[in-house]
C-alpha cells in the first residue's frame, strides 16, 4: 500500500520508466464542464486538460452542457445526448439522488459503445455522482485502473446539509435519506478505486480511513488565469466587500443565507457593502434584495475584474461543505484581500494562509471585516503577501503530471504486470 506521505515515490517509479506507452483513459463526468462558471467544473476542465497535456490519449464523456467544448490537444469530447432523469423519478433510487439523476438510458448506451472500443488503460469517475459507471461489466471488462476524481468528502459535506436546522423537518429528512445513500455509494466508489484524488489533504486522510489499501493522491487546484500586476490603494476602493460564487446548489444558497443572516445588520450598521456576484435563480435574487439591507445582488459577469477591482476585501464564508474553495486564487491573484472562515481555507498552505483574515466563527470573521476594512496598509500588505506566496504554488500541468505518474507507476506495481 502507498500511504499518503509517500506519494513522491509514485511519481519517482513513473519517471523512471520514461518509454511506458502512453495511457488511453476514458474520463466519465457528470455533464462538459462548460462553461467553466463553478469551482467544480473548472477543476475537471482543467485537471483533464492537464492530464491530457501530459501526454494521455483521453476521452472526456459527460452529457450536454451550456457552452460547446473547446478544442483541446489531446482530449477527445464525448457529447451524451439528452438531459439528466427527472429529480421526482431519481429520489426513489437506491443511488444519491446526483448519481441517479445522470445514470439516464443515453449515457448507458454511450458506456456501451465505448467499452466496444476498449480495453481501456484508465477509467477516470469524476465525483461521485458517476460511481454507477463501476457496475458496467463492459468497462470493467478489460481490467483497467480506477481513478476516483473527488471534489469534496460527500459523506461529511451531506451530514452537514441534512443537520442544519434552517431547513424544514421534510426537507432535512430528504437530506438525511440522501446522506444515508451517499455514505453507502461514496465508500463504495473507493473502496472499488485504484487510486483515489482529493482536493485537500483533509479529504485524503478522510479517504484514506475508508478506503484502506488505496492509493491516495492530493491534487490541490492549479490556477491559469489572470494575475494582476498591481493593485490600486485599498483606500481609493469603496468600503465594500465582495462575495463570487455559483448559487444554484443548494448547499451554497444555504451557505449565503447563513452569512447575510448574521452580516447583514453588522456590516449595514458599519456602511460597508456586501457585493454578491455570480449565478443564481431569479426568485432567489429577489427575494434576497428585498431582505437584506447592506447586500446587493449581479448575477453571472464574464469579466469579473471590474468587481474585484471595487471592494476592498474579498469574503469566502461557506460552514456547509468541504473541498477547496477555487475563488480564493482568483482573489488572491487579483490582489483582493481576503477574510475567510478557517474551515475555507483549510486547503491553502500555510504560507498562504498567513497573509489572509481567519476566523473560527462568523462572529470572529465580521469583527475581522469591520477592524480590517479601514486599514489600507495592512489590507495592502496582505494581498501582496498572498500573491507572492502563492506565485509559484498552483501549477495545473503539475497536477495532470502526478496524476499521469500515479497509473504509471499503479500499473507497474499491479500483480503480475511489469513497468510495461
Amino acid at each position: 500500500m502507498i500511504q499518503q506521505q509517500e506519494l513522491p515515490p509514485i511519481a519517482r517509479a513513473a519517471t523512471a520508466t520514461p518509454k511506458a506507452p502512453p495511457l488511453r483513459c476514458l474520463w466519465l463526468a457528470r455533464g462538459m464542464p462548460f462553461p467553466a462558471t463553478a469551482g467544480d467544473r473548472i477543476y475537471s476542465a482543467k485537471l483533464a486538460e492537464a492530464f491530457a497535456g501530459s501526454g494521455v490519449d483521453l476521452t472526456f464523456v459527460g452529457l450536454g452542457g451550456e457552452a460547446p467544448p473547446p478544442p483541446v490537444p489531446g482530449i477527445t469530447w464525448h457529447i451524451v445526448p439528452g438531459p439528466q432523469r427527472h429529480k421526482l423519478l431519481s429520489v426513489a433510487s437506491t443511488m444519491p439522488l446526483v448519481a441517479a439523476r445522470h445514470a439516464t438510458a443515453a449515457y448507458r448506451a454511450t458506456l456501451d459503445r465505448l467499452a466496444a472500443e476498449g480495453p481501456w488503460d484508465g477509467i477516470v469517475v469524476d465525483q461521485y455522482g458517476m460511481g454507477w459507471v463501476l457496475r458496467h461489466a463492459g468497462l470493467m471488462a478489460g481490467k483497467p485502473q480506477v481513478v476516483f476524481v473527488t471534489h469534496d468528502h460527500e459523506e461529511s459535506v451531506t451530514r452537514m446539509q441534512w443537520q442544519d436546522k434552517g431547513e424544514t423537518l421534510p426537507k432535512r429528512l430528504a437530506l438525511l435519506q440522501n446522506h444515508l445513500k451517499t455514505t453507502r455509494f461514496e465508500r463504495w466508489i473507493s473502496r472499488r478505486s485504484d487510486v483515489v484524488t482529493t482536493i485537500t489533504r483533509s479529504d485524503a486522510d478522510l479517504f484514506a480511513a475508508q478506503a484502506p489499501g488505496r492509493w491516495i493522491l492530493p491534487l490541490l487546484p492549479g490556477y491559469d488565469g489572470a494575475r494582476l500586476a498591481a493593485r490600486d490603494p485599498a483606500e481609493a476602493r469603496p468600503r465594500a466587500v465582495v462575495l463570487f460564487g455559483s448559487y444554484r446548489w443548494s448547499a451554497k444558497q444555504a451557505n449565503l443565507r447563513i452569512f447575510l443572516d448574521q452580516a447583514d445588520p453588522v456590516l449595514a450598521k458599519a456602511g460597508i457593502a456586501i457585493r454578491v456576484v455570480g449565478d443564481m435563480p431569479d426568485d432567489l435574487r429577489q427575494e434576497l434584495s428585498k431582505k437584506y439591507r447592506a447586500a446587493e445582488f449581479t448575477g453571472f459577469v464574464d469579466d469579473p475584474a471590474p468587481y474585484l477591482a471595487s471592494a476592498r476585501l474579498a469574503v469566502v464564508a461557506e460552514p456547509i461543505g468541504g473541498g477547496f474553495k477555487m475563488k480564493l486564487l482568483e482573489y488572491i491573484f487579483n490582489r483582493v484581500p481576503v477574510a475567510a472562515l478557517e474551515v475555507c481555507a483549510a486547503g491553502l498552505p500555510q504560507a498562504v494562509r498567513q497573509q489572509m483574515l481567519l476566523a473560527p466563527g462568523l462572529d470572529g470573521l465580521l469583527r475581522q471585516v469591520q477592524g480590517a476594512i479601514d486599514d489600507a496598509p495592512r489590507l495592502d500588505a496582505l494581498q501582496r503577501g498572498a500573491f507572492t506566496a502563492a506565485e509559484g504554488a498552483f501549477d495545473w500541468r503539475e497536477r495532470g503530471q502526478a496524476l499521469r505518474d500515479a497509473l504509471l507507476a499503479h500499473r507497474a506495481a499491479r500483480p503480475g504486470r511489469g513497468a510495461a
